[in-house]
């Protein structure tokens, strides 16, 4: 008891379950969708709670004198406004949300007033890959079994896209413990991203293990948003910045980039998979009522209402996490999403001396994933706003990954500057 005290005094723990909530909260979700077990609450909603309630217990001996910089700040407070507006305009259109969404607020306090190290941070990371990992291989070995939920019967499951699956059987592409397959890819996307982040077996088992989810998901905006992140994470490795023709190689990626997507968009796909008329009903609806949004009543109204004409697309999201909420939530919200993209992007920026290229990438594929899917808002404590959350951290603390009295002496978890950083990651 007294070697664990030390621990939670000296490491912050409470980091590492608040970084595993957005699988396990997932995975209870996907055990009994909708299935009540206590008070009204399926499993889903109740380990957020339980999740949230753990992490604020091993928060409290935590020893921490140093406070973040500001720009940590900044962002911690622009992502409690972002949910303060959405939750309070969701009860003013009268809509739902669970009770999980609560501890969003707790959470973000919880680590703006005690900062972590860079070596606690860089296992939050790898708790948050890990953990999609593990329960995507319980869906996938346990779903056949009949003990979970099959996801590739589920309802959201569709036909085998690339005929990949076909080889072994399977007909539809698989959804996960996620419920889509337009949440499984992303997922397994973001985390070859994170596999590439770490150091040493990390850097092997994650993309291979998210590269496997990507493949049975088949999401080419999750594929789309997974190439972006690793050229810009390639342009801004420290070969490129160090080489004498990193503008060069920096222009030509760009051009590469854009020709590829413009000439892809223009021969095969101008609507961009049926895109283009969803953004603009969800456009139009915006300029109805630009400053609080239309809400979610008017966007079911909306579909309802054009339903029968010809070529409509029934959808009742935008299809873009930017577009859908300046639709939903007006103006103000949208800003709030920009300044959160823009803090994301300079704040992995700012981390490549001591991070590498990993926080860009991952700021670069929630923003990209984001931008084509609504995979994530601001009212939850979800996988991608955990890892932006990551991103800006990465750029505010010590090189050297230490706090005052951040040190834990006698501890098997302790370790002096980088050095140790890199003996759990590898090298």
């Amino acid at each position: 008891m007294r070697r664990f005290l030390d621990v939670v005094q000296q490491r912050a723990v409470y980091l590492w379950v608040l970084f595993s909530i957005p699988a396990v909260s997932t995975f209870g979700h996907y055990l009994a969708p909708n299935r009540p077990f206590f008070k009204g609450h399926d499993l889903g909603v109740l380990s957020v709670l339980a999740l949230t309630v753990i992490a604020a217990l091993l928060w409290i001996p935590l020893r921490r004198r140093s406070s973040w910089p500001t720009l940590a700040l900044v962002f911690l407070g622009l992502l409690g406004t972002a949910w303060l507006y959405q939750v309070t305009r969701i009860q003013i259109d009268g809509s739902l949300f669970n009770i999980s969404a609560f501890a969003m607020p707790i959470i973000l306090l919880l680590i703006a007033i005690k900062p972590v190290s860079r070596f606690e941070l860089q296992v939050g990371l790898l708790v948050l890959g890990y953990s999609l990992v593990v329960i995507a291989g319980l869906s996938l070995s346990l779903g056949p079994t009949g003990l979970v939920p099959d996801s590739f019967d589920s309802l959201n499951s569709v036909e085998d896209r690339l005929g990949l699956l076909r080889i072994f059987g399977v007909e539809t592409r698989w959804s996960g413990p996620f419920g889509d397959v337009n949440f499984a890819s992303p997922a397994g996307a973001l985390v070859v991203v994170i596999g590439l982040s770490s150091r040493g077996l990390n850097r092997f088992v994650l993309p291979i293990a998210g590269i496997l989810i990507l493949v049975l998901g088949q999401s080419r905006t999750a594929t789309v948003a997974l190439i972006l992140a690793l050229l810009v994470m390639a342009v801004a490795s420290s070969t490129v910045r160090s080489s004498r023709f990193r503008l060069q190689i920096q222009i030509a990626a760009v051009a590469t980039v854009v020709t590829s997507v413009a000439a892809y968009v223009v021969m095969f796909d101008p609507s961009l998979n049926g895109r283009t008329p969803i953004w603009n009903d969800f456009l139009e609806l915006f300029f109805s009522e630009p400053l609080i949004g239309v809400g979610n009543e008017a966007i079911l109204d909306f579909m309802e209402r054009d339903a029968e004409q010809q070529g409509f697309i029934f959808h009742t999201h935008g299809h873009s996490v930017l577009i859908d909420g300046a639709a939903r939530f007006g103006f103000f919200f949208a800003a709030l999403t920009v300044s959160l993209y823009a803090i994301s992007l300079v704040a992995g920026a700012r981390a490549l001396p001591s991070f590498g290229p990993g926080p860009l990438g991952l700021a670069v594929f929630c923003i990209a994933a984001g931008a084509a899917e609504t995979i994530y808002s601001w009212n939850y404590w979800s996988i991608y706003s955990a890892v932006l959350v990551f991103t800006v951290l990465a750029a505010c603390v010590p090189e050297d990954g230490q706090w005052d009295n951040c040190k834990a002496e006698g501890s098997s978890l302790s370790f002096s500057g980088a050095g140790n950083t890199e003996s759990l990651t590898g090298d």
